[in-house]
C-alpha cells in the first residue's frame, strides 16, 4: 500500500481508511506492507494499492515507480472536485490554477489503475465526469470499526455536564464548515463539542471567537471517542463535500443522530436516516439542526450500518477486487 510520508503525522479520511484496510486484510491472513518510498522495490508484491488523488504529487510518485516494475494496480481515488466549491479572490484563484495543473497527472493515473475502487457510485460519476474516462471499477464502501457500538455515555457526561450537545468530529478546517456550525449553535444555545486536529490555526480562533462555549477537544483515543459519540444526541458534519465522512459512521454506531452536507455521497451512504443541509445555506442548516436535535434517534439506522458497512463485510468485497485484478488479464 502507497501513501503519502505524513499520513500518521497529518491525519486525514485517507490515513484512517489506510490504517483500518491494512488491519482488516491481516485479520483475513493477507500480507501487506505499507510504504511512501518512491523508489520502493516492488519485486515481491502481487498488487499495489494507491490511495488518494487529491494530494495527487505523491501518488504519482508512486505510480512512476509502480510502472517500472510492471506490477497490477488498483486505486482508492478519494476524489472530489472541491475547486467548484471555492469562491472567486486571489488566494482560491491560485489554488485553482494550481489544482487544474495537476489534473493530467490525476487522469494518468486513473488510466494506469487496473481497477479503482471508488468509495460510491456518484464518487466515480464525478471522476468520469472530471477527466472523460471510462476504467474498470468496482465500488468498495468506506467501513466503519464496531467499536464504536460499544461506548459508555457516562464516561464523557461526568465531565461535561451538558446531558444534550452537537457534536463534530474532524479536522478544524474551512473545509469542514466548523464556523458555520459555531455560529449556529451559538444562536441555538446548543452546547458544541468539536474533535479533531487543527488544520487551519486562524480558522480555528475564528470558530472560538464565534461561540466562546465550544468545548475543544484537539486528541483522544477510539476508546474515548466511542464514549463522547454516545453521548451525543447529534453529530453534524456540515462540509462542503464529504465522501462520505468516516466519522458520520462511527457517530451512527454510537447512536448519533447524523445532521451531514448534502454535497458528496453522503446521500448514497446513510439515504433516509440522515438530515442533509446546503453547508452555504444558515437558516437550512439551523433550521434541520432543530430537527435532528429534537427527534429520537432510530435503532434501525444502526442496524443498517452495521448490515452495510462494518469492516468486516467490506474487507470481503476488496479482497475479491484483489483477487479479480491478479487473476484476470485486466
Amino acid at each position: 500500500m502507497y501513501i503519502r510520508k505524513d499520513y500518521k503525522k497529518n491525519i486525514a479520511g485517507d490515513s484512517v481508511l489506510l490504517i483500518k484496510t491494512k488491519e482488516y486484510l491481516s485479520k483475513a491472513k493477507v500480507e501487506v506492507d505499507i510504504s511512501s518510498n518512491t523508489e520502493e522495490n516492488l519485486d515481491r508484491y502481487d498488487i499495489i494499492h494507491l490511495f488518494n488523488t487529491i494530494r495527487v504529487f505523491d501518488t504519482y510518485q508512486f505510480l512512476k515507480n509502480i510502472l517500472k516494475y510492471k506490477k497490477k494496480i488498483v486505486l482508492t481515488p478519494i476524489y472530489w472536485n472541491y475547486i467548484k466549491y471555492l469562491p472567486k479572490n486571489p488566494t482560491n484563484n491560485y489554488r485553482i490554477s494550481y489544482w487544474k495543473k495537476q489534473n493530467p497527472m490525476r487522469k494518468e493515473i486513473f488510466e494506469k489503475a487496473d481497477m479503482i475502487l471508488p468509495s460510491s457510485e456518484v464518487e466515480m460519476r464525478e471522476i468520469e465526469k472530471s477527466f472523460n474516462i471510462k476504467v474498470p471499477y468496482q465500488v468498495v464502501f468506506n467501513g466503519v470499526d464496531k467499536i464504536f457500538a460499544e461506548g459508555n455515555r457516562n464516561n464523557f457526561l461526568d465531565k461535561f455536564q451538558k446531558k444534550d450537545f452537537v457534536l463534530s468530529v474532524g479536522r478544524i478546517s474551512p473545509h469542514k464548515n466548523q464556523l458555520t456550525l459555531a455560529r449556529v449553535t451559538k444562536r441555538l444555545g446548543i452546547p458544541l463539542v468539536l474533535v479533531g486536529p487543527i488544520n487551519d490555526l486562524n480558522y480555528y480562533h475564528q470558530c472560538m471567537r464565534a461561540n466562546k462555549d465550544i468545548l475543544y477537544i484537539s486528541k483522544t483515543c477510539h476508546a474515548k471517542l466511542k464514549d463522547i459519540y454516545a453521548a451525543a444526541k447529534v453529530h453534524a458534519l456540515v462540509s462542503w463535500y464529504e465522501i462520505p465522512g468516516l466519522v458520520s459512521l462511527e457517530a451512527a454506531l454510537g447512536n448519533c443522530n447524523i445532521l451531514t452536507t448534502k454535497e458528496g455521497s453522503t446521500r448514497e451512504y446513510f439515504k433516509k436516516y440522515a438530515d442533509y443541509v446546503d453547508p452555504y445555506d444558515l437558516i437550512d442548516i439551523e433550521k434541520k439542526l432543530i430537527e435532528s436535535f429534537r427527534k429520537p434517534f432510530d435503532p434501525s439506522f444502526k442496524d443498517y450500518i452495521v448490515e452495510n458497512f462494518l469492516w468486516e463485510k467490506v474487507v470481503k468485497k476488496l479482497i475479491s477486487c484483489y483477487t479479480y485484478v491478479t487473476t484476470n488479464n485486466v
